[in-house]
């Protein structure tokens, strides 16, 4: 499981189109929850937004874009998906959870202007995920049926 968690984490950083990105991705702690050993990888804000993209180019079928439209973090000027300038509000947070203000009323196309440019989404995980899923996982764990000496754990008894 250890080395199919380093697989993945290998795979979709070489995926991820920003260093922060990929700094952002690492390694959870294996555990074992009801018998199912479950190894995994996560990001902070800058996967997310590597992963799904950013602006008018991101993917809306994120899981949890939802719940950030209807956070603190997202700009209440923002109507649609492109990035806009905040208005000069109070209890306003950026994505990352810091307190941010913003001027005016907000809502200026950031765009349309060339001052921010959006970010296509890189599908990095996912795609890792895809792979990984479609014969990696299995030629590693049949691997390790195959070749692990399985006789020096297990003791046999007759019973009468």
């Amino acid at each position: 499981m250890q080395q199919l968690q380093q697989e993945l984490l290998i795979e979709s950083k070489q995926r991820m189109l920003t260093s922060e990105g990929i700094e952002s991705l690492h390694e959870e702690e294996i555990k074992d929850i009801a018998n199912v050993i479950v190894a995994s990888i996560s990001g902070g804000a800058w996967a997310v937004m590597d992963e799904y993209g950013t602006g008018s180019l991101m993917d809306t079928s994120n899981p949890a874009l939802d719940k950030y439209k209807n956070s603190p973090a997202w700009n209440p000027a923002r109507h649609d998906n492109k990035i806009r300038t905040r208005p000069d509000a109070e209890g306003q947070v950026d994505i990352f959870g810091n307190p941010v203000n913003g001027h005016g009323k907000g809502g200026y196309d950031l765009e349309k202007e060339g001052k921010v440019i959006p970010m296509p989404p890189s599908h990095a995980i996912e795609t890792a995920m895809r792979w990984m899923k479609n014969g990696r996982m299995r030629s590693v764990i049949h691997g390790v049926v195959k070749n692990f000496p399985f006789g020096k754990y297990i003791e046999v008894y007759k019973t009468k």
